[in-house]
């Protein structure tokens, strides 16, 4: 039984402002590493891994790595005591506690448990700012040879009662758990380690702790990792999860199994050239939880390579893994979602250079868990392809569910196979939450390829300031509101800006201290749409509404940037608004309001004379050539064109409303 739940599916395959807007063709960005770790800090990213002496490794976005310098560029001489012929650090765990940050390290040799840990510290992350410099603070625990478990694999984070633990462990009887001073980075007087997680001798490492809602979470790594080559098809590390309600034990999986009974809940493993998906860190973001983890590529014989995820939570506080970043926040490439009886082909039309294939059978499934940060209506540009039916009808369909509501989703026939042109589209109007999201596709009439997902937020009068999808130098707030600082940024993908009601612009602020506040689009350093000045005083309790310059003519989809300069504090944002323009001005700007998005005013218009709808042939008669634009009911501009005559072939079932030079009328198309 499918769902009521949802309007009528967009279905355009002509030339439409939206399908030409934000870059949708993705490239990977492949950054070598192996069993990663990331913190968040004010102006981006620090990535640190195994086998480079912890090497620092910054990011503004978590896309563009660079290398910075070795914090350890000798090894400390005591490590040796437990492995002599080590060979580099292993696996660094690194957190801002006690005021500084700590990067908690190994080191051991491969297949035996005689192992050392330490940690290092230092007053400032940003290798540009005074403060840096990495200073080893010694041994934190050690194993021998006849120990039972092994001391690698350093999983460190604070519980909500303000203590600190560190997880660890390999194989043998799995992870431990220890709670640690917080003063002194160590092992705290009298602290009894705890076993978690127990496989029984069997593979089960890299521990990595999370607190979410509540709950504790144990992500571990399962079975062989570091197969390369003519073994790579042995290398099956997976990444497994547990939950609990305290961080020092009783996990258990999804169905109830504990984690010391060999229990565990499959997060990522082996899927397309990906091989060993494992080795990761949950790590917190802005406005997100994340997880980084390293594969296997096999088309280069296993090379590892890192990659950057959202975990996102289902309604009963269970994490699922997002998409690897590849550049875009609001997009999914579905080769990299959960797959059920699918395929995953190459091809170089496609985005990410692959697609999913073979959505043929009743139980194929691609399942795509979305962090989205602004609630409300959307457009899911859909992008697939199709070339042929088995008895010949125009096109296929792939059944759509969106949080639990489902549609049918009419593809016409795009005419062929593995390529994705920009006319391989339909839109697919929903509405998503904020925060977790979940999208499931399976087979429905026919056959068709999938390629990739993109989700255009629908803009009409507001875009709200804590809705943003990344940026640097700013941070939520305790009341969920959004604070950035000097040089600071925040983006929001994917505007359609075809729905914004005018080009009058006003922005919510408090706690104003002078300044610049820009709205630009495309890039931090894009084109300057709208200005405002920050006032030199506002009070921190109530939102004051600052006049912006109007933004000029703008279409199709584009991404807002909110940049900042010259405050001398943090700047609170709320909600930017858009209404119709007050009045002209000589700021350079189009000042020339936009009219309403039709949905939202009346369009029963007389218009018998002028224009008619004729439902037999599907199609909108014009009395003379006009310049004309068809559009849905969220406001959205579907089709345009120029003539006397506008075809209605190709869209769904539901309402529409068509605008000419003599004015509008609503349809019901059939």
């Amino acid at each position: 039984m499918l769902s009521k739940g949802l309007v009528g599916v967009v279905t355009v395959i002509s030339t439409v402002s939206l399908a030409v807007a934000a870059e949708w063709y993705a490239k990977e960005t492949k950054w070598a590493g192996h069993d990663p770790d990331i913190i968040r800090y004010d102006d981006g990213y620090v990535l640190v891994d195994t086998d480079n002496h912890m090497l620092i490794q910054t990011s503004e976005d978590a896309l563009n790595w660079e290398n910075g310098e070795p914090a350890m560029p000798e090894f400390s001489k005591w490590l040796y005591n437990y492995a002599p012929n080590m060979k580099d650090i292993w696996a660094p765990d690194i957190h801002y506690i006690g005021g500084e940050y700590r990067m908690y390290y190994c080191g051991s040799e491969m297949g035996i448990r005689s192992s050392g840990m330490g940690f290092m510290s230092s007053k400032e992350i940003d290798p540009k700012k005074p403060g840096y410099g990495w200073t080893d603070r010694g041994e934190v625990i050690h194993t021998v040879k006849s120990d039972s478990y092994n001391a690698i694999d350093a999983a460190v984070l604070k519980d909500l009662d303000g203590k600190v633990w560190m997880a660890f462990g390999s194989w043998g009887t799995g992870i431990h758990i220890i709670e640690l001073d917080e003063t002194t980075g160590k092992v705290k007087s009298g602290a009894k380690m705890v076993n978690i997680a127990n496989r029984g001798g069997a593979g089960i490492e890299a521990a990595s702790l999370l607190e979410h809602n509540g709950k504790y979470f144990l992500f571990t790594s399962w079975d062989n990792c570091c197969k390369y080559n003519d073994d790579l098809e042995n290398n099956t590390y997976k990444t497994m999860v547990g939950r609990s309600n305290k961080i020092d034990g009783g996990y258990v999986d999804k169905s109830g199994k504990a984690l010391l009974d060999g229990g565990g809940t499959l997060m990522m493993q082996r899927y397309g050239r990906y091989y060993g998906t494992g080795g990761g860190e949950a790590f917190e973001d802005i406005n997100r939880l994340r997880f980084v983890n390293h594969y296997y590529n096999k088309p280069e014989g296993g090379k590892s390579y890192i990659q950057v995820r959202d975990l996102v939570f289902t309604e009963d506080n269970w994490p699922e893994m997002g998409q690897p970043f590849m550049g875009r926040y609001l997009s999914a490439e579905a080769e990299h979602g959960i797959l059920t009886h699918v395929d995953i082909s190459s091809s170089s039309k496609a985005s990410g250079g692959e697609f999913v294939a073979y959505i043929n059978y009743d139980d194929s499934k691609v399942r795509l868990p979305m962090n989205i940060p602004q609630a409300g209506d959307y457009l899911i540009r859909y992008r697939y392809d199709n070339n042929w039916t088995d008895n010949g009808a125009n096109g296929s369909s792939h059944f759509v569910d969106i949080n639990g509501k489902t549609q049918e989703v009419k593809l016409p026939l795009t005419g062929a196979w593995s390529e994705f042109p920009e006319k391989s589209v339909v839109y697919i109007p929903t509405k998503l939450k904020r925060g977790s999201n979940f999208v499931e596709i399976t087979k429905g009439e026919h056959y068709a390829e999938l390629d990739r997902l993109d989700f255009l937020r629908i803009i009409r009068d507001s875009i709200p300031g804590n809705g943003f999808d990344n940026g640097i130098r700013l941070r939520l707030t305790d009341k969920d509101e959004m604070a950035i600082r000097d040089g600071g940024y925040a983006i929001y993908e994917n505007v359609i800006t075809d729905s914004i009601v005018g080009a009058g612009v006003n922005v919510e602020m408090k706690q104003c201290a002078g300044g610049t506040l820009e709205i630009r689009k495309e890039s931090k350093k894009g084109d300057v749409i709208s200005k405002c000045e920050v006032p030199t005083s506002c009070g921190a309790d109530k939102w004051v509404s600052v006049k912006c310059s109007n933004l000029p003519k703008l279409e199709g989809v584009q991404d807002f940037y909110v940049t900042v300069s010259g405050i001398a504090d943090e700047l609170l944002v709320g909600n930017i608004k858009f209404a119709p323009a007050a009045d002209s001005s000589d700021d350079g700007t189009d000042s020339t309001s936009k009219e309403p998005p039709p949905a939202l005013i009346a369009a029963d218009l007389d218009l018998s004379q002028t224009m008619r709808f004729d439902k037999g042939l599907n199609r909108v008669f014009i009395s003379q050539n006009s310049d004309w634009v068809v559009f849905d009911m969220n406001g959205v501009a579907v089709k345009k064109g120029f003539g006397r005559e506008i075809r209605m072939d190709g869209f769904c079932s539901g309402n529409y409303i068509v605008r000419t030079k003599f004015g509008m009328m609503r349809i019901a198309n059939p």
